[in-house]
């Protein structure tokens, strides 16, 4: 199963590991390189047809689902 990771937080721990910026500049390229793994704007207008065909309306349903994929399924808490 694949996992969709945060590729500036990853950017953000390897600051200062490599030997050089020449390696830092390589791997943040191929990390900037890689394809999205998961399109969220693709899946919102998916849903937005569907959530419309089916439903007719927004809904309140409509807006949690909405704000589920935005988030990426991961719930809106702040570290503290």
């Amino acid at each position: 199963m694949s996992r969709l990771i945060e590729a500036g937080k990853i950017l953000d721990n390897l600051s200062g590991m490599l030997k050089n910026m020449d390696d830092y500049d390589a791997v943040k390229k191929v990390i900037n390189d890689m394809p999205t793994a998961y399109d969220v704007d693709a899946v919102v207008k998916q849903l937005d047809e569907y959530i419309t065909k089916i439903v007719g309306r927004k809904s309140a349903l409509y807006q949690t689902v909405m704000q589920i994929v935005k988030g990426g399924g991961v719930d809106a808490k702040t570290d503290s």
